[in-house]
């Protein structure tokens, strides 16, 4: 019975220990706390020949783990992925097309994935996917490419909180607005850079590739600015089933039952259209002016109609 229980108590700590590997985070203070209660602190070697045990354990089930620095790494895992020619050709074309990406976070991620899909690999699909990444000419044109400049200007504004005078074109029509520059985001076609507009008061998602010009001011703009705040109340049956976005929250129910919400830098164009959706379930509370633009548009859409009357 003792020996089972010391048994038990050792496949516990390497169920730990392999879990801050997968997890990238055995660092040395840490793997050392697994194992303390075997660490004897009178002799000089405990701790190392306690984790060689440990390591040479594993090592029997092909798993290579080495100390990089103040952390212990894995380099392969218990079981392999069964990866065909294909499955191989695929990962080694993603990490082509994540070369050519100007978003380093994107990069990043994929990095991460290559380095967890070849933990699982073996040998042999390995060196395959060397031999296809480093003879690979798969020519793919990145459209995101031949904006990097823009891109990380962009991203710059961004982070500098500054006042900018803006052209872009919408519409084949020069707009021009003064703003600042919040987040620099991407969807399959486009990149795209959020705004405040300072004057208007709203938030705008312009693409980047439709920008003429960028200058800005020297003063540094304050936070409180940035906020756009939209209340508007849903009704009947809406009212109970609706789910708040994320960038929502909600006052609770008025006296009629209507459903409050509070709702904070959603471009308002897309807000618009969306509340549109509602019909007479939604009714927009404020701001005036914005309640003023959603009449607009209704108004405008019934006239849409002014021949069937």
């Amino acid at each position: 019975m003792r020996n089972s229980k010391k048994l038990n108590d050792g496949c516990i700590k390497i169920f730990h220990f392999l879990r801050l590997l997968y997890e990238e985070r055995a660092y040395y203070k840490d793997v050392i706390e697994i194992f303390k209660d075997e660490i004897d602190e009178k002799s000089a070697n405990s701790i190392q020949v306690t984790l060689n045990k440990y390591i040479n354990a594993l090592k029997v089930f092909g798993i290579r783990i080495e100390k990089v620095k103040n952390k212990y790494r894995m380099f392969n895992s218990f079981y392999t992925l069964q990866l065909t020619l294909g499955d191989l050709k695929s990962i080694s074309m993603l990490i082509s097309a994540a070369k050519g990406l100007p978003n380093e976070s994107l990069k990043n991620t994929v990095e991460e994935f290559k380095r967890m899909i070849e933990l699982r690999m073996n040998a042999e699909d390995k060196a395959s996917l060397d031999m296809l990444s480093s003879s690979a000419d798969y020519k793919i044109s990145f459209y995101y490419s031949d904006i990097r400049q823009q891109t990380e200007k962009c991203e710059e504004l961004c982070r500098e909180n500054r006042l900018l005078d803006l052209i872009y074109r919408k519409n084949n029509q020069e707009v021009r607005c003064t703003c600042i520059a919040q987040e620099v985001f991407y969807d399959s076609k486009n990149v795209y850079l959020r705004v405040h507009d300072s004057v208007k008061r709203q938030t705008l998602e312009i693409p980047i590739n439709s920008i003429l010009n960028i200058s800005w001011r020297p003063n540094i703009v304050n936070n409180v600015e940035l906020n756009t705040t939209v209340v508007y109340k849903l009704k009947d049956r809406l009212a109970k089933i609706y789910r708040l976005k994320e960038n929502e929250h909600s006052q609770g129910y008025d006296a009629d039952g209507n459903l409050v919400v509070v709702n904070r830098n959603e471009p308002f164009e897309k807000l618009l259209s969306r509340l549109m959706k509602y019909s007479t379930s939604c009714e927009l509370i404020s701001p005036k002016y914005l309640r003023e633009d959603m009449l607009k548009l209704i108004t405008d859409t019934i006239s849409n109609y002014d021949n069937c009357l």
